[in-house]
């Protein structure tokens, strides 16, 4: 065989061995998934994915889990179901700056009364913290905060004011009991660089039969301009039939209200801690819920956050398996960190 057959047979090769790899470096044709299965190549790869940054139940409460996705509907559980952080406590809830650095916000362990811890990372795999004095967290009076958790805090960086905003909901003194869970609001700080913080105030003043809501687990999202507050009504079916134990969602012009009242229920009744993000082609809102009752996320998808006529539920979601899926977060991830999340986690 001459010297140019042989470079003609490894240029006809080539492209036939290249087929086999992934944009991350690995053979992925596998079955099932978003793929539709029968080793079909999966059509979002290389395209980054979703990372769903969840808590467990029982002994695993407030620690972190990961899970992966490419499609935000097929979930893969990073780690064997491990935690990526062990030392980590809290309702994890991340966000991203303009330096695409990640941040997350936590609690200390030990003894009460616990303060206010936040991370950060630039590839979610190695995280740094600083430790912040409980005093930032201090209310109004007339409130109290749960100083084992501090209301499931979450953390939303604002990219027009350079900012970040923490919330967490808070009850009225001197209740307990279903009284107390009726009496929350939510509760918020603004820092730039978490040495300096405004103090704590009520971010949210409805109006009418919503003067009376009571609101946790609220999460900021901005889109085209405006901002939504995705909630939890805390109230009873039996205090408003309506929307009692539901999410809904309410908009503002600016970060820190005056924002609307919310609109109806997007999801059934026990339903919380909501998350929000685009599909992949940018079609749809995803809107993540923890179906309480049973300790599973459930997916919800819209053409629009607010216009929607209907949200609709996703039945094929198939979050990570097992008892470690609760209360958590979805972020959109670029292809690079997809990869090294997956690389790192998953072996």
């Amino acid at each position: 065989m001459t010297r140019i057959h042989r470079i003609l047979i490894v240029l006809t090769l080539l492209p036939l061995l290249c087929l086999g790899f992934s944009a991350c470096g690995k053979n992925e044709q596998k079955g099932g998934g978003s793929s539709g299965g029968g080793g079909k190549v999966d059509p979002y790869e290389g395209q980054g994915g979703y990372l769903f940054a969840h808590t467990g139940t029982g002994g695993n409460y407030y620690k972190l889990f990961y899970a992966l996705s490419r499609d935000g509907i097929t979930w893969t559980a990073l780690k064997r179901g491990e935690s990526p952080m062990t030392t980590y406590r809290g309702f994890p809830y991340i966000t991203r700056d303009d330096n695409g650095t990640y941040w997350l916000i936590g609690t200390s362990s030990g003894s009460t009364p616990h303060f206010p811890i936040v991370w950060w990372s630039d590839d979610l795999i190695t995280w740094r913290h600083k430790d912040l004095p409980a005093s930032i967290m201090a209310l109004p009076e007339g409130y109290e905060n749960d100083t084992n958790s501090y209301g499931a805090m979450k953390i939303f960086y604002d990219s027009p004011s350079e900012q970040f905003i923490i919330t967490w909901h808070a009850g009225e003194s001197e209740l307990s009991g279903n009284s107390w869970w009726e009496s929350m609001r939510t509760f918020y700080i603004l820092t730039k660089d978490f040495s300096t913080f405004t103090s704590a105030a009520r971010l949210f003043n409805f109006t009418g039969t919503d003067a009376s809501m009571a609101q946790i687990d609220a999460s900021i999202h901005y889109s085209d301009g405006k901002y939504y507050a995705v909630i939890k009504d805390e109230r009873w079916p039996a205090s408003a039939p309506a929307t009692g134990k539901t999410v809904r969602i309410a908009q503002s012009e600016s970060l820190t209200g005056p924002w609307t009242n919310p609109g109806g229920s997007v999801t059934p009744s026990w339903r919380e801690a909501p998350t929000l993000v685009q599909s992949p082609d940018g079609a749809y809102w995803y809107l993540y819920v923890e179906d309480y009752t049973v300790h599973r996320y459930e997916l919800y998808r819209s053409t629009s956050i607010t216009k929607g006529s209907v949200w609709e539920k996703v039945d094929a979601m198939t979050p990570p398996p097992g008892d470690n899926c609760r209360h958590g977060c979805v972020i959109r991830v670029d292809d690079a960190t997809y990869c090294k999340l997956r690389d790192t986690y998953d072996k």
